[in-house]
């Protein structure tokens, strides 16, 4: 158990206060238990506070509604939807108007956890010498501060000029206050701020689900490198990422989990290759996340199938090699787009095995492990059928939607290619450095059970013109992070997003295609009609 779920679960008397009550706080009096200024009178209730606060990260997480999701994976190169919720399909397809209902719900889940991180920024911040000792002070600061980042990332990936508010507001709606837009430069030099602050005073560490220094280090890589694509362009941020990152990969707390099926499992999910994670703890805690249902092989959850869910694997990616043909073939409406930078999986890397269910789970009594490698159950569904997996549901199952899963922010893997791709970007790349990053992650994915593949399975990359490196990296982003929820931002920064969601399969499980219907300015969500209406300060993108 990780110690935030310790803790967690020590402080349950408190929980109804800190994660129900806290809805409340801001707009009347509180009534059960305890009031802020009741608990932030020592160290001790400073750093209960913060715990609760780790809660509003989940507005991230790859649940219904989770930006991960919403944003990072529905209207990528990875699933495809099928004629089925509304708001959904309308993101995947490019067909939304600013009333979209989900977009509405990631804005203002997103503001509203803000306001509860501003709110511990804020009340912490005030407490007194005699109260608190300083260093720790800074530490839960820098701990809010990191929470507030992530969010902020989002926002500004996902709308570019948003409001920036920093102080805690008496509405947890932004809606029902004016205020005007930031630009994305300016969200951004706030992120970057506040990741230098938590860089300053947090410790490093591997964290177990808290934020430490090189969590903040590997975020501050992320941010810089989203900077140099659109619409800031901003190239010579590589070389800060590049910086950055290699401070992660020379702490020496960081590594490769050996087995990658391993790293999404309860066992492993504070692993060394864990930089930072969402927290969950279930089922039956109601601290649950739906992660580890919310993919998975169809048939019914008890079975360990997915719960609720009818989307599907993404052909393209499945692999030219796993049982269907060549541009002829019925699932594909003229072909395979066969994209650089979108390479398929072989059947035999490790990653098209834990990532693609081609089972069902009411048709066979297989465990996750048979379903993976037996030839029998690997090959038992309709290729329309082969859904998306990564955390593996048990057998049987009481899971349902409350998994205890942790659900990965920012692995080492991801920082291994990110720091490839700051080399790259700034022209440096060399095959040495290849060798120590994007091709020990590849050759990882050549490791089952009980053998290695041959190199041939998943080939070393041999470094080339900064053009070819770039699409063999942002390809192998895909491979080794497919589900995490960091494709959308991936395909935007390389330039790729249009190339990228320009899809031609067509199967029954899908409610048609991007492929025609994406606008220029829908590489950017529409500022909510309801945010519009409510705060006539606000300017809507352009476009809509």
């Amino acid at each position: 158990m990780t110690y935030l779920k310790y803790i967690t679960h020590i402080f349950i008397i408190f929980s109804f206060f800190l994660f129900i009550s806290c809805q409340k706080y801001l707009e009347e009096n509180p009534t059960v238990f305890a009031s802020p200024s009741e608990i932030l009178t020592n160290e001790a209730g400073a750093e209960l506070y913060t715990i609760g606060n780790y809660a509003q990260i989940k507005a991230i997480a790859s649940d219904w509604d989770g930006w991960l999701l919403m944003w990072g994976t529905i209207a990528a190169d990875e699933i495809v939807i099928p004629n089925w919720g509304a708001d959904i399909r309308s993101i995947y397809l490019h067909s939304f108007t600013t009333s979209n209902n989900a977009i509405l719900n990631v804005w203002t889940t997103l503001y509203r956890s803000i306001n509860r991180v501003n709110s511990g920024i804020q009340k912490i911040g005030a407490m007194t010498t005699d109260q608190i000792d300083e260093n720790a002070k800074n530490k839960f600061i820098g701990e809010h501060k990191y929470l507030r980042a992530m969010l902020y990332f989002c926002l500004v990936s996902s709308w570019e000029n948003v409001p920036l508010v920093l102080n805690e507001s008496q509405s947890e709606d932004i809606g029902n206050f004016e205020v005007s837009q930031s630009s994305c430069k300016d969200v951004y030099e706030s992120i970057i701020e506040d990741l230098l602050y938590a860089e300053s005073v947090l410790s490093e560490e591997q964290g177990n689900g808290r934020a430490t220094k090189g969590a903040a280090q590997a975020l501050l890589g992320k941010v810089y490198l989203q900077m140099t694509g659109p619409p800031l362009y901003e190239t010579e941020k590589f070389s800060l990422a590049a910086n950055k990152l290699s401070l992660v990969i020379n702490s020496g707390i960081y590594d490769l989990v050996a087995y990658y099926p391993d790293i999404f499992t309860l066992d492993f999910e504070q692993s060394s290759e864990i930089v930072f994670s969402i927290g969950a703890d279930g089922p039956g805690l109601n601290q649950g996340s739906r992660i580890g249902t919310l993919f998975g092989p169809q048939g019914q959850t008890i079975n360990g199938g997915a719960a609720g869910n009818n989307w599907f694997t993404n052909l393209e990616l499945a692999g030219p090699d796993s049982g269907f043909g060549g541009v002829d073939d019925s699932f594909f409406n003229g072909g395979r787009n066969n994209y650089a930078f979108a390479q398929p999986y072989t059947e035999d890397d490790i990653r098209s095995r834990n990532n693609i269910a081609k089972h069902n789970v009411n048709q066979c009594d297989c465990s996750p492990e048979e379903g993976m490698f037996s030839d029998i159950h690997r090959n038992q569904g309709n290729k329309a059928s082969w859904k998306p997996w990564k955390w593996h549901n048990i057998k049987p199952s009481n899971w349902g939607t409350d998994t205890p899963l942790d659900q990965p922010y920012i692995r080492y893997a991801d920082v291994l290619l990110m720091y490839a791709e700051a080399l790259n970007g700034s022209g440096s790349l060399t095959q040495a450095d290849a060798d120590a990053t994007i091709n020990l992650v590849r050759s990882r994915a050549r490791v089952f059970p009980n053998e290695v593949k041959a190199d041939s399975i998943v080939p070393n990359l041999v470094v080339g013109t900064q053009e070819y490196n770039s699409n063999e990296i942002l390809s192998e982003r895909r491979k080794e992070l497919c589900l995490e929820g960091w494709r959308r931002n991936d395909l935007i920064r390389f330039g790729k997003y249009f190339e990228g969601i320009n899809s031609s399969q067509t199967t029954w499980s899908n409610s048609g295609n991007p492929q025609g219907q994406f606008s220029e300015h829908e590489i950017r969500w529409p500022i909510p009609f309801n945010e519009m209406q409510l705060n006539s300060n606000l300017v809507q993108n352009p476009g809509y």
